[in-house]
């Protein structure tokens, strides 16, 4: 075995291989220059860079594929059958990038596939992680404030044909002052994520594309609405005024995800403290057997009549989750939001 250091340049190969030792730590993967690989038919040496490796002292094959035209997750499938038959080794392959309906699609016919600094599927060898594990938090200067979000969550809920929008009787319905409205409105504005329009002394902001552009381009600058998360075995907290279905157990609700083993819920601060006077105790860890209660920054019934809490503000309690079924709901929820 050779190590794996300038027999490449910065490519594909390369960065996998980097990518790999750090997920794994150390020199954990280790290159082999082998004619076997010279032998492979034609059309899989025209589209992958085979590689012969061990990953930690098991052999794999990195299957790096070459150019940028994307192949359909069944083909990669059937070639990376053909290579594991050759090779008598596991096959991962090696992806510039991939989109969330192609990631699916490689899930679904079980494909590992890695893409350097976002995403390794890998179940074979027991590792799967998804872009949005270990990403580093957002600094926050960089983000809005808890009621301006709450603001932009209701509008993208409540108002889905308008494209003007003055925040302030929103606000008021929320429990928000005036004066939080206003800050809303600037920081909407900081953020380019609308545009100001004056009518006489009112203030109004006008949607700048689409609502879903409005959701991508305001990502960035959003937060988790959990605060922090307590447990209980009183199941009285059900009755709990303005409690909601939250996490998984939403999740579950919203998609096609199965029912988690440990219930969660979402509340206020203040919801919170009524239940804490009605008798209702709360452990700060982890316990078995018991409700996972979720204590928001801002109001999580969103939606009247609903048990859950809004999709979009679920999507970001959820965002860094590592579970790959989990990512694949949130996907579903976002496809199916009324945008």
């Amino acid at each position: 075995m050779l190590e794996f250091n300038s027999m490449l340049e910065k490519t594909l190969p390369q960065q996998t291989v980097r990518y790999l030792n750090q997920v794994f730590g150390g020199e954990s993967v280790r290159v082999a220059l082998s004619a076997r690989t010279d032998q492979l038919p034609y059309f899989l040496q025209d589209t992958y860079e085979v590689l012969l490796c061990e990953l930690l002292g098991r052999p794999i094959t990195l299957a790096c594929l070459k150019g940028h035209q994307p192949l359909a997750a069944h083909q990669v499938d059937q070639h990376a059958k053909r290579l594991r038959d050759l090779l008598q080794a596991p096959v991962i392959v090696a992806l510039k990038a991939t989109t969330p309906g192609e990631r699916k699609q490689l899930i679904a016919h079980g494909v590992a596939f890695v893409v350097p600094d976002r995403q390794l599927f890998a179940p074979e060898i027991g590792m799967i992680l998804t872009e949005r594990f270990g990403a580093e938090p957002r600094r926050e200067q960089e983000l809005v404030s808890p009621a301006t979000q709450a603001l932009l969550i209701w509008f993208l809920n409540q108002h889905p044909l308008t494209e003007t929008w003055h925040p302030f009787e929103d606000a008021a319905a929320l429990g928000y002052a005036g004066m939080t409205a206003t800050r809303a409105i600037r920081e909407l504005l900081q953020f380019k994520l609308f545009e100001l329009e004056v009518r006489g002394r009112a203030k109004y902001l006008k949607l700048n594309g689409t609502r879903r552009d409005l959701w991508e381009r305001a990502k960035p600058h959003l937060r988790t609405p959990v605060l922090k998360t307590l447990w209980t075995y009183d199941r009285h907290i059900l009755e709990v005024r303005g409690v909601r279905w939250a996490g998984e157990s939403a999740l579950a609700r919203l998609s096609m995800l199965n029912e988690p083993q440990q219930q969660v819920l979402a509340m206020t601060a203040e919801a919170e403290q009524r239940a804490r006077q009605t008798g209702i105790f709360f452990e700060p860890r982890t316990i078995a057997d018991g409700i996972a209660v979720q204590v928001w920054r801002y109001e999580p019934g969103m939606q009247a009549k609903k048990i859950t809490v809004d999709p979009l503000s679920l999507w970001l309690s959820l965002e860094v989750n590592p579970d790959d079924r989990i990512q694949m709901a949130l996907d579903e929820i976002e496809e199916k939001f009324p945008w």
